[in-house]
C-alpha cells in the first residue's frame, strides 16, 4: 500500500521529498560531532548581528541626524545579507562535498544545486524571528513586510545561474572557494548594510548586483525607505543572468559531470 502511494505521488513532490532529505543530510554532515548542533545557526547569526550593531553604533558609523534609528537599519541590512552570503558560500562546495553520493545515487547533480537555496530560506526564517520581533516592537515594519520572504526568494532565483556556475567551477578549480570568501567580504563592505552610503557613491553603487534587491528589501520593511536604482538596471541584469544560464548548460554541464 505504501509503495503504491509513493509510486502515485507526482514527480514534483517526489523530488521535493528527496531534496528535503538531502538538506537534512547536509545539515547532519555540517554539525556532525557538534554538541549544540543546529543551534549554531541561531547563535552565529545572532552574535554576528549583535557585533555589527555594537561596532557601528559605538564608533558612530551610522548614527547620523538623518538616520537616528540605526539599529533597524543595520538589522534590515544583515537580515538580507547573511542568508544570501551563506547561500553563495555553500553553493560553491555543494557538488564537491557530495561527489560520491551523486555518483552512487544516480539523482544527478542538478538536484543538489537546490540544497543551498532551501537552506537559505530556512536560515532566513530563523534569523527573521528575533529581527522582525524587535522591529515590530519598535513599530517599524508596515504590511509590506509580509513580502520580504517572497522577495528574498526572487533574489535567490535571479542569482541561481551564478550559483550553478560557482558550484560547477569548484569541481575543476579548488581555488574558487577562497576566492568566493574574499569577494563576499568585498560585497559586504561595498553594500550599505551597516553604514549610510555617501550621496556621491550612488551613481556607482547602483550597479552593484545586489544593491537593487537590498533597496527593495528595505522598502518592503520600511515603506519610507527610498529606492534609487533605475528599473532598467535590474531588468538588464536579470535578463543577462537568464542568458548566462542558457549558455552555461550548452557544454559546461557535460564537462563537470565528467569530472565528478
Amino acid at each position: 500500500m505504501e509503495q503504491k502511494l509513493i509510486q502515485s505521488t507526482p514527480i514534483f513532490f517526489k523530488k521535493l521529498i528527496i531534496l528535503l532529505t538531502l538538506v537534512r543530510r547536509d545539515y547532519a554532515m555540517q554539525f556532525a560531532g557538534s554538541v549544540l548542533g543546529g543551534i549554531w545557526l541561531v547563535l552565529q547569526g545572532s552574535v554576528l548581528i549583535g557585533l555589527y550593531i555594537f561596532i557601528a553604533g559605538g564608533i558612530g558609523l551610522i548614527r547620523t541626524n538623518s538616520t537616528p534609528d540605526y539599529i533597524p537599519y543595520i538589522l534590515s541590512g544583515l537580515l538580507f545579507w547573511i542568508p544570501i552570503a551563506e547561500m553563495i558560500q555553500r553553493s560553491t562546495t555543494i557538488l564537491t562535498d557530495n561527489r560520491s553520493l551523486i555518483k552512487r545515487s544516480g539523482l544527478g547533480a542538478d538536484l543538489f544545486l537546490w540544497i543551498p537555496v532551501i537552506q537559505m530560506f530556512f536560515h532566513f526564517t530563523i534569523l527573521s524571528i528575533p529581527v522582525m520581533g524587535y522591529l515590530f516592537w519598535m513599530g517599524k515594519p508596515g504590511l509590506t513586510s509580509l513580502l520580504i520572504l517572497p522577495w528574498i526568494g526572487i533574489t535567490a532565483l535571479v542569482f541561481f545561474p551564478f550559483l550553478i556556475y560557482l558550484s560547477r567551477s569548484n569541481v575543476l578549480l579548488k581555488d574558487i572557494s577562497p576566492v568566493v570568501r574574499l569577494f563576499l567580504q568585498l560585497g559586504f563592505w561595498s553594500l550599505p548594510l551597516v553604514y549610510i552610503q555617501p550621496a556621491h557613491w550612488l551613481d556607482i553603487i547602483q550597479y552593484h548586483p545586489l544593491f537593487f534587491f537590498l533597496e527593495v528589501f528595505r522598502f518592503l520593511l520600511f515603506p519610507d525607505s527610498p529606492v534609487h536604482t533605475p528599473y532598467y538596471i535590474p531588468l538588464f541584469f536579470t535578463l543577462g543572468m537568464g542568458l548566462f544560464y542558457k549558455l552555461l548548460n550548452l557544454r559546461f554541464k557535460e564537462i563537470i559531470l565528467d569530472h565528478l
